[in-house]
């Protein structure tokens, strides 16, 4: 039984060296398309690595629902400190803080650098706030809505504003990479299939007249097809080697503008690349990929083909 294991082992390897080695007596040809295939596969490799990258500060974003609550004009500091003490009472809400408009205007001028504009102003242009941190309990999306419109019915509340309203656009944005993504990778793993298969066919059919004399000596459609499915697997191992190569590249290329982006945000993110287990699914897949599109064209291809 050993033996035998040894003996398919043996030859497995032996095809597989034989096929890589088919492949660079046309080295030209197989080299467009390999280029092809790394093509089609470093696109929605891109794809996911801009959707990783966008959920990952989604997530980093998650922070507790706040909302801020904007006095009327005119509002007195004994309105919004009453206010807050009144609303510091409510089951529903953690804290709340009562930020004044000359504490708003001097926390402008410190963190936004218009010291010197904001001398010319005749008034302070800025209204009373409160900041509100509602409890556990009222931290989802639809239990802050509620309470927001609750607060917006209180005597001297001129608007409310829910700080996750753009935690949210940046989670719809998230949900949409995704979908990009899948289907930018079905679309591309659907063409990787189709020039896998078509160019083993094509294989397949100039080597007609010796498959006919294979099969006059008695060789079976299996034994005929192993070489071709080795081929397959080749294209997709390769060719997903190549598409992890150029976008590696791609994230270097952009590592750059990024860091600079988040820095005028003040975050020190970083982007980040493909993980290695994410890496070997993609030449995994992709040599799947191939072996499938070499049994199922190259395979019906040659049931056609019969001896004269």
């Amino acid at each position: 039984m050993a033996r035998e294991a040894q003996s398919w082992f043996s030859v497995q390897r032996q095809v597989g060296k034989q096929a890589l080695t088919d492949l660079w007596r046309r080295p030209v040809g197989n080299v467009l398309t390999l280029a092809v295939l790394a093509f089609a596969l470093t696109l929605p490799a891109c794809f996911y690595l801009a959707a990783k990258n966008i959920a990952i500060v989604s997530q980093a974003w998650q922070n507790p629902t706040q909302l801020t609550v904007y006095m009327a004009p005119g509002a007195s500091d004994s309105d919004g400190r009453a206010l807050r003490d009144t609303l510091a009472g409510w089951t529903e809400i953690s804290s709340a803080d009562y930020v004044s408009p000359q504490q708003g205007l001097d926390e402008f001028r410190e963190h936004a650098g218009f010291a010197k504009a904001l001398s010319l102003l005749d008034e302070n242009p800025l209204p009373a706030v409160l900041i509100i941190k509602p409890s556990v309990q009222w931290q989802s999306g639809s239990q802050a809505e509620i309470l927001a419109r609750k607060l917006s019915e209180q005597v001297g509340v001129d608007d409310v504003r829910l700080d996750s309203d753009w935690l949210q656009r940046l989670d719809a944005i998230k949900q949409l990479s995704v979908t990009l993504t899948m289907i930018m990778a079905g679309l591309m793993l659907l063409a990787v299939f189709l020039i896998v298969g078509n160019t083993l066919r094509l294989q397949l059919q100039n080597q007609k007249e010796a498959v006919q004399v294979m099969k006059l000596v008695g060789a079976t459609n299996t034994y005929i097809l192993r070489p071709f499915l080795y081929t397959g697997a080749w294209y997709g191992l390769l060719a997903s080697v190549a598409a992890l190569v150029l976008t590696t590249l791609v994230s270097f290329i952009l590592e750059g503008a990024v860091d600079k982006l988040a820095a005028l945000y003040g975050s020190d993110f970083h982007l980040t690349g493909l993980a290695w287990d994410e890496c070997l699914l993609l030449i995994v897949l992709s040599a799947l990929l191939g072996i499938l599109a070499a049994r199922l064209s190259a395979g019906r291809h040659l049931k056609e083909i019969e001896p004269i």
